[in-house]
């Protein structure tokens, strides 16, 4: 897609991203703060959320906050829109996101519980981390985007609001080592299909970012490595790395390009993909086909297993 837009058209706007202390977050941030923007980092990290304002400066300010959590979340939204001088919110970026419990549900069942009898207790709760941060915290604070959208503005304003929800690569493919992980990120895209066709009666649009393996220094932990080239220490493979510019990227499209409305963009390798999510090119179908096997996510066998 073309990779042209004009960043400095995000100016004075008002923009709020939740998990913004750290990562992708922080790095969108930063972005965001050195084109003008008024940002609120809404995190539950006080310490990387305050030194992170801190160091953007006046245009930036921090909020704690638990995505999951609705008093809490929309503190942070309220926050957001006194911070900024329009008395408004203009961009709304969802990050905040956990793994979750990293482990299918057959293997939670086989692990955790033993062979069951109409004698036996009952079986413990499954933890469901993932779901409750990654749905349903998105659920939520999606309503309060699209409820503080609609905020009269100290000045006359003549762009469209902005929400970006966040999925996965792993929302569109099987991810058989963790079923809530996999389950919350096919509900964002859910979400997301929902709402695009409804938003332009809040003069708003949404789009959904979809990152593959994406090379920060948490996930250089994580996997051991120090060049994306080399082997994971986590899956023994040489994973298909994007850097972390390229979300940056794909967000700031979605934020301030208003001819990017209702679009999947997937972040892979070769860069920012538009993922031609729609009826007529059968949502995207035959373009993810050819997507994961360019971009080398079909050479990972506990993908995509091999067939007998």
């Amino acid at each position: 897609m073309a990779t042209t837009f004009d960043w400095d058209r995000l100016q004075n706007r008002s923009v709020i991203i939740t998990g913004g202390a750290s990562g992708l977050g922080a790095a969108t941030a930063t972005k965001f703060v050195q084109h003008g923007a008024y940002v609120t980092i809404a995190d539950m990290s006080e310490e990387d959320g305050d030194k992170l304002a801190t160091q953007l400066g006046s245009r930036a300010t921090f909020v704690e906050c638990n995505t999951a959590e609705w008093n809490s979340s929309a503190a942070a939204f309220r926050h957001a829109a006194e911070f900024a001088p329009s008395k408004t919110i203009d961009v709304v970026v969802l990050f905040a996101g956990v793994g979750g419990e990293n482990k299918s549900l057959v293997d939670i069942v086989l692990e955790e519980n033993p062979i069951p009898s109409l004698d036996s207790p009952l079986p413990a709760e499954p933890g469901h981390k993932a779901i409750d941060v990654n749905l349903t915290g998105v659920y939520i604070n999606t309503y309060l985007a699209l409820h503080y959208f609609r905020l009269p503005p100290t000045q006359p304003q003549s762009f469209k609001k902005s929400l970006v929800l966040i999925s996965s690569i792993m929302g569109y493919i099987d991810l058989p080592y963790n079923t809530g992980y996999s389950a919350s990120k096919f509900a964002v895209r859910g979400m997301f299909r929902s709402l695009r066709s409804q938003m332009y009666r809040l003069n708003a649009r949404v789009n959904n970012i979809a990152p593959g393996y994406i090379l920060t220094p948490l996930t250089q932990k994580v996997h051991q490595i120090e060049r994306p080239d080399e082997p994971s220490k986590a899956t023994g493979l040489v994973l298909p790395w994007a850097p972390i510019e390229y979300v940056v990227d794909g967000v700031g499209r979605c934020a301030v390009d208003e001819q990017t409305d209702g679009r999947t963009l997937a972040i892979v390798p070769s860069g920012v993909i538009d993922m031609e999510e729609d009826y007529e090119t059968g949502y995207g179908g035959n373009k993810w086909t050819s997507m994961l096997e360019e971009e080398g996510f079909t050479k990972m066998p506990g993908l995509f297993p091999p067939k007998d």
